[in-house]
């Protein structure tokens, strides 16, 4: 059987104080953010210049590259750990 991941609380032992998001996952996804919207200018933008769809990409591009970087830069148990103490704080 393997070792248990987490470090409980003290005085709540169903939060798990080693879980906190890596800085590697914010940074990951302000490199593919600014990355995606270096790709649609080049792509699209500067052929039909609407700053409507230009907007439109970069606000649903924030999210994509969030989760995006959230799962190649954090691991599923640190995931499962920030989860964990969301749902324990929400009460």
């Amino acid at each position: 059987m393997e070792k248990n991941p987490y470090t409980f609380d003290a005085s709540n032992s169903r939060i798990v104080t080693n879980a906190e998001q890596p800085s590697l996952v914010t940074t990951g996804a302000a490199a593919i953010f600014v990355g995606s919207l270096y790709l649609y200018n080049r792509r699209f933008f500067r052929i039909d210049n609407n700053i409507i769809n230009a907007t439109a990409f970069a606000v649903a591009s924030a999210p994509a590259s969030y989760a995006y970087a959230n799962t190649l830069f954090n691991s599923a148990t640190n995931e499962a750990g920030l989860l964990n103490n969301q749902r324990e704080t929400q009460h």
